[in-house]
């Protein structure tokens, strides 16, 4: 690859390029400036243009010789913005196929546009388990699109998304399908982990943890509270109450554990298990009036309850979660007629 000139750009666009090479006998570290035409050995190159940002640095590569070592576009446009002139992105390739020239720079009228991502997802306003993806999306900051879903009358869109289950939540990722909403939950925490809070937590123990609560309020609190619900027996209905009020005990000793004393199972902010639980958050204040049980209370259950009137009144849950009235007369009218909810 042989090197274009540089006298091609502009003075106020000059480029410097920059290499290093650690020195393994003394552990010093080498720097030498590339002129025209000198050579750039395989390591690792910086690119810095003067009075703009900071400095991109590129990892070296172990690739053959003949192929190229480093490619990366790096914009021009807050130095450029000093003259009549469009910005100019300048794009720089390292490659080892010939050690006698430096790479090229070419020169281009504009950057290449970002790439749009697209969000979409597929739920029911009032599903526990769409509720929580629509919480981490929200808490995050994230603008996407929303589809309601008729469980009686399913899209073509969710059945081609979710073929096995052919259930919501299914998040759409840029024309990708994610279902079942743990694996979305955390699927969005990993690929948008500098957006909002951080909902798993860092360390490996408590991640783990979280995850095993997370699967315990599946299992032990949602699981029990339909079967509460709607069961069709009444010793059945029995059996997930007598559940369901064990669950919530131990869930009030779990936000005990998990909080150390601060306002949500995360900490001081937002977690995974405070979106996990959120979904809930509406159905717990309608269970009462459902079936005939009050879940929490000051005495029993304080945690709980204060971490709930706290975390609704959150405004990304707030625009969320579903008005309480709305959802019992509904809920009461599917139990009803036995469809689905």
């Amino acid at each position: 690859m042989h090197a274009h000139n540089y006298a091609a750009c502009p003075t106020h666009r000059i480029v410097q390029l920059i290499y290093h090479r650690r020195e393994e006998e003394n552990g010093k570290v080498c720097r030498a400036m590339a002129l025209h035409g000198l050579a750039l050995p395989p390591w690792v190159v910086v690119l810095c243009a003067a009075r703009t940002r900071p400095v991109t640095k590129v990892a070296p590569t172990t690739r053959p010789a003949g192929q190229l070592d480093a490619c990366f576009t790096y914009s021009l446009s807050s130095a450029a913005s000093r003259t009549t002139q469009p910005p100019v992105a300048v794009q720089v390739m390292v490659s080892s196929s010939d050690p006698y020239t430096a790479p090229a720079a070419v020169g281009k009228e504009e950057e290449e546009a970002p790439k749009v991502d697209e969000l979409k997802l597929l739920g029911t306003w009032r599903g526990p388990f769409a509720l929580r993806v629509a919480l981490a999306l929200n808490f995050k900051g994230l603008s996407y699109e929303y589809q309601e879903e008729d469980l009686e009358n399913k899209s073509e869109l969710l059945l081609e998304s979710n073929p096995v289950n052919k259930k919501v939540p299914v998040l759409i990722h840029n024309g990708v399908p994610i279902c079942e909403s743990l694996a979305i939950l955390e699927y969005v925490d990993e690929v948008y982990a500098g957006r909002g809070p951080s909902l798993l937590p860092a360390d490996p123990y408590e991640r783990a943890r979280a995850r095993f609560w997370a699967a315990y309020i599946d299992n032990k609190l949602v699981a029990p509270w339909w079967k509460m619900f709607a069961g069709k027996t009444e010793k059945e209905r029995e059996e997930g109450r007598k559940q369901t009020l064990v669950a919530v005990q131990t869930l009030e000793g779990a936000l005990k554990e998990c909080s150390k004393g601060k306002p949500f199972f995360g900490g001081n902010d937002i977690g995974y298990l405070d979106v996990v639980m959120g979904g809930m958050v509406a159905w717990i204040q309608g269970t009462q009036e459902l079936c005939g049980v009050k879940l929490l209370d000051a005495d029993k259950t304080p945690l709980l309850l204060e971490w709930m009137e706290r975390f609704g009144g959150l405004h990304p849950a707030k625009v969320v979660l579903p008005d309480v009235a709305r959802l019992v007369e509904f809920a009461k009218m599917k139990r009803a007629q036995k469809a689905l909810i």
